[in-house]
């Protein structure tokens, strides 16, 4: 921190005011810039979560209880989320740095994608453009893309997101006559009339994707950064990346336009570019994240060990970046980990569905520029979003696409007898945790029902149909099924296709279930499957070994590996999405309905309806493992671990982290983006009791300011000549 020296000169002028003493103008000192507190507000995995939650979705772990432990029985949840309530949150934080001497400009409210897409009826049905309404409407500031972003394909994004400067691809009006080459008909595929009166008009706000490169001009498709002025003469940039995994979990055929790289090379190429532009001051909003495994993991705060790859990307991030917030695994975490020179590196996720949002204090150095990690006020809170004071401007928003979306949501199209579930499990609080690698009823029903949307000569009459569980973002209950109900379940507007694959496909299909250890995806997802379809799995034989083909039937006849079958499928599987690559071996396409029509259409032909059961596969152990499936990609070998990083809570700020500010009185300042000494293990400074700012904060050390000031002037008064002892300038503005 840099040293602020009161010299004998120095009094002498402050004095003579006091006692008419002349002056010495000629000898003071040049004041030193003030330093400049910045406040970062971040959101991630939004997903349209307009309207206020329900359910599980809306309660929030928040207290450990009398007992101080998180896990037991006293512990106190919270009821949270809704946008109108997400607006206030971030008023109330806003407000409260500005009371703490924080200006407008250095607050930034901003996300880590996934704000879309995936979402409820009530955005999801007018492509997302309410939940835009909304995020414009509280001002974000800026995002970077998710891979949710990416559901609809590279030229949707294109359209809703802000057109910039022409540098990048995403000058595309809002309301297009033509996108992708086809036909666009405002008001059906896009383009709704807003709450205002108004057509819709984009994101006020920037996506970032620094990693996403568009293959034509080998640059970003969007943005790779955004700077702001965040006063005193100061800027701030922020790079935005999404998970290089992208690929593998969107339809291909949507993003064959862009090439997703490495994100950690990503931020590192745009770091000198900002440098060289006067900007040390380097943030990192990024779509990937991990998980808090350690003993404090129920506390949306903690951070005792962080692992998942994030923690790798990380220590691949030059040190110059001062901060990354992260989304993607719907996480809470608030850590403080070390960046690849040492220095400590907030790193946060603020969980999912507008639940939680980060409030990030730090400050940059008034000489430098660049954001001062040892000494200065650098710590996070993860604060949760209550429903105390909902902003009625939102809510009147809200309300308008709720009452938009309520005359086709509110149809009946059948019943259901029984609940009817992905797979996972029903806690005994009535709220259910679902997983993707089991079998599900939910599952084989979709698949079902889009097997006999297309029982057509136009389709060739297909026998078998496959569907994702990532498709499934919700359950159908007993009673009455409502047509947002059935939205619900399938949000993703994905069209259902037949295609032509062999049996050998079949099993190879079958085979990318299985993924974890050995495939690419590394991990286990179940495709529900349709009536009269059954195998047989060993997870205990390596990968592309797992599915005996003998065991593969239909209607109790084995598939045979040379013939060939008619199969459905969504657009997002024939693409080959979710790594079931097989699927694109497929031949002669032929595009079918939207998916919940098919499930509108079922209903009301069949209710009501059982759940069907979650049979199709069964576990068993080979006496001999099959030979291995062709054509899989992928390998055998056991993948490597994830990283894994002993952290501390960016709530303790770098004190409770172990980092000590080096007090050298030559620069004073703590190291900045990786520049300076990194701090050694020890214990912070902290405030002096009875100078304004809160115990235990980052702050002014030594005498308390104002005593010094008084005993300066009394000295003086008295006829004596001293030189007042230094004193450490307060670095930004405390968090309480």
């Amino acid at each position: 921190m840099r040293r602020t020296r009161l010299t004998l000169a120095a009094t002498l002028v402050a004095s003579a005011a006091l006692v008419g003493l002349p002056t010495m103008a000629s000898a003071a000192p040049t004041a030193a810039p003030a330093d400049i507190p910045v406040q970062l507000l971040g959101m991630n995995d939004f997903h349209g979560r307009i309207s206020d939650t329900t359910g599980a979705d809306s309660q929030l772990l928040t207290d450990p209880g009398p007992d101080g432990a998180y896990g037991t029985a006293d512990d106190v949840t919270t009821t949270v989320g809704g946008s109108a309530s997400v607006a206030t949150t971030v008023q109330s934080a806003r407000a409260a740095f500005l009371a703490q001497g924080g200006t407008p400009e250095a607050s930034l409210f901003v996300g880590a994608g996934d704000l879309i897409s995936a979402s409820p009826f009530d955005s999801s049905v007018f492509r997302d453009e309410p939940t835009i309404e909304v995020l414009n409407a509280m001002g974000l500031d800026v995002s970077s893309v998710g891979n949710h972003e990416f559901d609809r394909g590279t030229d949707e994004l294109r359209r809703i997101s802000a057109a910039t400067d022409g540098e990048y691809s995403d000058d595309v009006d809002a309301c297009p006559a033509t996108l992708g080459g086809q036909p666009f008909e405002a008001g059906v595929d896009g383009c709704f009339t807003d709450s205002t009166g108004e057509d819709f008009h984009g994101t006020d706000y920037p996506y970032l994707a620094a990693n996403v490169i568009d293959t034509a001009s080998g640059e970003p498709m969007l943005p790779p950064y955004e700077v702001f002025d965040v006063g005193g003469g100061k800027q701030m940039a922020l790079i935005g990346v999404v998970t290089e995994t992208t690929p593998t979990i969107v339809s291909p055929a949507g993003i064959a336009d862009v090439e997703f790289i490495d994100e950690a090379e990503a931020v590192n190429r745009w770091v000198p570019v900002l440098q060289a532009q006067g900007i040390e001051a380097i943030g990192v909003l990024i779509h990937e994240g991990g998980e808090n495994e350690g003993g404090d993991s129920l506390d949306a705060n903690g951070c005792d060990q962080l692992t998942g790859p994030i923690v790798d990307i990380n220590a691949g991030v030059d040190p110059a970046v001062d901060l990354i917030i992260s989304g993607h695994s719907h996480q809470a975490y608030n850590c403080i980990v070390p960046d690849p020179a040492g220095n400590p590196r907030l790193l946060t996720q603020a969980g999912f569905y507008g639940r939680l949002i980060s409030d990030i204090r730090l400050v940059l150095d008034g000489t430098t520029g660049d954001v001062d990690r040892l000494c200065g006020i650098y710590q996070a809170t993860n604060v949760p979003v209550t429903r105390n004071a909902p902003d009625p401007d939102i809510a009147a928003i809200v309300g308008y696409w709720q009452d938009a979306s309520a005359e086709a949501g509110d149809v009946v199209e059948g019943s259901a007898t029984a609940d009817i579930r992905r797979a996972g499990t029903l806690n005994p609080d009535g709220s259910f945790t679902a997983v993707r690698d089991g079998e599900s009823s939910l599952g084989n029903l979709v698949a079902q029902a889009q097997l006999e949307a297309l029982q057509d000569p136009a389709y060739g009459d297909p026998v078998i149909a496959f569907m994702n569980p990532g498709g499934l973002r919700t359950d159908i209950l007993a009673g009455d099924v409502t047509y947002a109900e059935l939205f619900a379940v399938q949000p993703f507007g994905n069209t259902v296709n037949a295609i032509t694959l062999t049996g050998a496909d079949i099993r190879g299909i079958l085979e990318q279930q299985f993924q974890n250890p050995g495939g690419p995806r590394a991990s286990n997802l179940r495709l529900g499957t349709s009536e009269g379809f059954a195998y047989s799995f060993d997870l205990a034989q390596p990968y592309g070994q797992r599915v005996d083909p003998a065991s593969i039937t239909l209607d109790g006849t084995v598939i045979d590996p040379a013939a060939s079958y008619r199969v459905v499928a969504n657009s997002f599987l024939v693409a080959g999405g979710d790594s079931f690559t097989a699927f694109t071996n497929g031949t002669d396409p032929t595009t079918g309905p939207v998916d919940v029509d098919t499930a509108v259409d079922y209903f009301e032909a069949n209710s009501p309806v059982d759940p069907p059961a979650a049979d199709h596969g069964t576990p068993t152990t080979f006496a001999t493992a099959p030979a291995p499936a062709v054509g899989l990609g992928g390998t055998t070998t056991e993948p490597q671990p994830v990283g894994t990083v002993d952290a501390s809570s960016g709530a303790l700020g770098v004190a409770g982290a172990g980092f000590t500010c080096p007090a050298d009185p030559g620069d004073g300042g703590g190291a900045g983006g990786g520049s300076g000494t990194p701090g050694t293990p020890g214990t912070q400074p902290v405030a002096n009791p009875g100078n304004g700012i809160g115990t235990g904060q980052l702050a002014n050390t030594g005498a308390a300011t104002g005593q010094l000031t008084a005993l300066g002037v009394g000295l003086l008064l008295a006829g004596g000549v001293a030189t007042a002892a230094g004193y450490r300038r307060g670095r930004g503005v405390t968090q309480r």
